[in-house]
């Protein structure tokens, strides 16, 4: 959903700006009652918790540790934090990399806290059993370095035009299932884009989409 400058202006574009927000209430009461589907989906007790204020902190630390792995070719660490799509990927590329060469990855800081942007649940076919997954902004400097080795008590060279801190800004995206009234753990999903104004609203403004964050 579009947020800071890609928001239409209150002053410029008043009537669109109020479609946004009216669509932006409407989604928000929308994932409050999926949470509470999911909540009262299971009739053990305790019931899940939401703990939408642990959900930043979570996001960090699996975005870290997610990139940390991925850098180091971890491919261990990754499948207990990735789901099957993505750690498909990641051992795709990881797989193509030159054997000669090591990247090493650097978070510098984050520039903002995360930002809880959106949560979506879907009730699966089987009885206690349903997907959450929510959107997390992340905004961080760091940066990717390629490094060749250079050869039997040589150190590794770093390739040009690379290892430069540079600023990112990323949607991750986190899932967590809950099987068979069993909650499992928080795992990445992978990353999405922000959705832009004409696609939420459509060009005239009339189109209502709810799928998209």
């Amino acid at each position: 959903m579009p947020t800071g400058r890609r928001k239409p202006s209150i002053f410029s574009e008043p009537r669109r700006r109020l479609q946004l927000e009216i669509y932006r209430a409407r989604q928000r009461f929308i994932e409050l009652r999926m949470g509470w589907s999911y909540k009262y989906l299971s009739k053990k007790k305790p019931r899940p918790k939401m703990s939408l204020r642990r959900i930043a902190p979570t996001a960090q630390a699996l975005y870290r540790q997610m990139y940390t792995a991925f850098a180091d070719g971890d491919i261990t660490t990754l499948s207990t934090i990735c789901t099957e799509g993505l750690l498909a990927s990641f051992k795709s590329r990881i797989a193509s990399r030159p054997r000669n060469e090591r990247l090493r990855w650097t978070l510098h800081k984050f520039s903002r806290g995360p930002k809880f942007v959106s949560h979506r649940v879907a009730i699966l076919p089987y009885k206690g059993s349903a997907i959450r997954q929510v959107v997390v902004r992340m905004r961080s400097r760091q940066s990717l370095a390629r490094m060749v080795s250079g050869g039997p008590g040589r150190p590794d060279a770093l390739v040009q035009g690379t290892g430069e801190e540079k600023p990112v800004s990323e949607y991750l995206v986190l899932q967590r299932r809950m099987w068979k009234e069993e909650e499992e753990p928080w795992m990445v999903w992978g990353t999405t884009e922000e959705t832009n104004l004409d696609t939420v609203l459509g060009a005239d403004g009339k189109a209502q989409v709810t799928a998209k964050a």
